[in-house]
């Protein structure tokens, strides 16, 4: 899923992948019409909850890998990821620091929780474009639009991780964001579809917090 990006930043154990944010240009009077009014209605909220499927296509092993479980993001740099299956992992961040959980595989055994500063992990370009916001002002990002609901998103050289384009499609009724897919430099390919889509008024900050139990082995990075 969307996590394997995430595990091959917090361990060398995970594989391979990559999401990272950054943004888009301050040519914000360029950004198609659509983009302004679905930008417009997830800023009303605090942010959004929904469940998600993702197929990762991994170039090197020609392998793919399916993941499905459920998201909440807060604005502006809050989230929590939970994969429910094929394994169940738990990724968290408060915006100062991101905790990856990997509960015990069978009883008896220890989860384990993997700590990293923000700084370290290169999130925002998928977070923003998840959580529909479109203010990109670090980056000369592209955006074109490919057919009236989809659009294609190309970073600036060496401004979202190893993102090289981003294409995200719109339900036009409903104004979300249905759909993102991401191909990576390394030709890897990533494609998270969002169901069950809602903006909510409160999201608790307790949510992207993560206390480890006396059960779980704790790993700084």
């Amino acid at each position: 899923m969307f996590q394997e990006w995430f595990r091959s930043n917090f361990s060398k154990k995970f594989i391979l992948i990559g999401f990272s944010m950054a943004a888009c240009t301050q040519v914000q009077a360029a950004l198609p019409v659509l983009l302004e009014e679905v930008q417009k209605e997830y800023k009303k909220s605090a942010g959004i909850e929904a469940e998600f499927e993702q197929l990762t296509e991994i170039k090197s092993t020609k392998t793919s890998k399916k993941a499905q479980g459920k998201i909440w993001i807060k604005h502006p740099n809050k989230l929590r990821w939970e994969t429910i299956s094929p394994d169940q992992n738990i990724l968290v961040s408060d915006g100062k620091f991101f905790w990856f959980y990997t509960p015990p595989f069978e009883k008896g055994d220890r989860g384990q929780v993997i700590i990293k500063k923000t700084a370290q992990i290169q999130t925002r370009f998928l977070n923003a474009l998840l959580s529909g916001s479109f203010d990109f002002s670090n980056s000369k990002t592209q955006v074109e639009s490919k057919s009236a609901n989809v659009f294609l998103l190309k970073p600036g050289a060496n401004t979202a991780g190893d993102v090289k384009t981003a294409e995200v499609t719109i339900n036009v009724l409903t104004k979300k964001i249905e759909k993102v897919s991401l191909t990576h430099t390394s030709g890897n390919e990533t494609s998270i579809q969002l169901k069950d889509i809602k903006l909510v008024n409160k999201l608790a900050d307790s949510m992207f917090q993560f206390v480890p139990d006396r059960n779980t082995d704790q790993i700084r990075e």
